[in-house]
């Protein structure tokens, strides 16, 4: 099939289109990422991103907007079914040339379709226009910063750590990370990740914030975790991090260890973290 041939005016020659990709799928492909993205609420064909990265050009050529006109219309009435579809929605705003405000309103849309990791984070690198309007881009993201889906609070994240991890925004982004607050295990891991890219590129002004930062244990243990696991992080600044663990749990117990103890023998519970507890209350002033 001829993508660029394509015009995207009738479901007919929209089915022929899904036609062709399911003609072209990996089977072993969408296995495995039916594994791998979670949650998920639509069915995946199997098609590999670079694949479906150069269809979004072909389309971005000739017949963008009647493509993500079509797309919303379907969407709307409930006729979109799989991942690969989004993931083209989302690479076409990125591709595709248009008005900036234009855009937006397309990337407004795009936010409220995403239903898992994959589809939020998928589209960072297509976005390139953000480069031309950063400042632009980046009042767009604060006017965001009330969201209380999942995946619009990913999507701020995303785009930070791809766009943002800069000396001009490094302490707005510490100020976001402790705004938005989220239980969800999809939010706090983006938050996370781009705390551990903050950390690579500015470790004592990183360092400081998780040091003293009000943010949920969960969430900076993470953070320490990915910087640990990171590749441009040196041996000696992963032992800093360690000690920033270990210093963290030091002064929880010194900070709560009254409470700690008094739980304890009401309890009457004294298993191994009981005692390590009890050890802790005696041996801190």
């Amino acid at each position: 099939m001829e993508i660029e041939s394509l015009e995207f005016k009738t479901e007919k020659e929209y089915k022929e289109f899904l036609d062709y990709l399911f003609s072209i799928r990996d089977i072993e492909y969408r296995d495995f990422n039916t594994k791998i993205i979670v949650p998920v609420d639509c069915e995946i064909i199997g098609i590999r991103t670079p694949i479906l990265r150069d269809m979004a050009k072909k389309i971005a050529k000739t017949s963008s907007e009647n493509f993500l006109n079509f797309f919303e219309k379907l969407f709307l009435k409930k006729k979109i079914k799989y991942y690969e579809e989004k993931v083209l929605y989302g690479f076409l705003i990125g591709y595709s040339k248009m008005e900036y405000q234009d855009r937006l309103k397309r990337i407004d849309f795009f936010v409220n379709i995403i239903d898992n990791w994959a589809v939020c984070d998928i589209v960072d690198s297509s976005f390139k226009f953000i480069n031309k309007n950063k400042e632009d881009f980046y009042k767009y993201l604060n006017s965001k910063l009330s969201a209380t889906t999942p995946w619009e609070q990913r999507f701020i994240f995303v785009m930070l750590l791809a766009y943002y991890v800069e000396d001009k925004y490094l302490k707005d982004i510490f100020k976001i990370c402790e705004k938005i607050k989220s239980e969800e295990y999809y939010v706090n891991m983006a938050k996370a990740w781009l705390l551990s890219v903050c950390y690579v590129k500015y470790r004592e002004e990183t360092y400081k914030f998780l040091e003293k930062t009000k943010l949920d244990a969960w969430t900076v243990n993470k953070s320490i975790q990915k910087i640990r696991e990171s590749l441009r992080v040196t041996k000696e600044e992963k032992e800093q991090a360690i000690y920033l663990q270990w210093s963290r749990i030091g002064s929880f117990f010194y900070l709560n260890k009254k409470r700690i103890f008094k739980s304890l023998i009401l309890k009457n519970s004294f298993n191994f973290i009981s005692l390590f507890s009890l050890i802790i209350y005696i041996i801190l002033p």
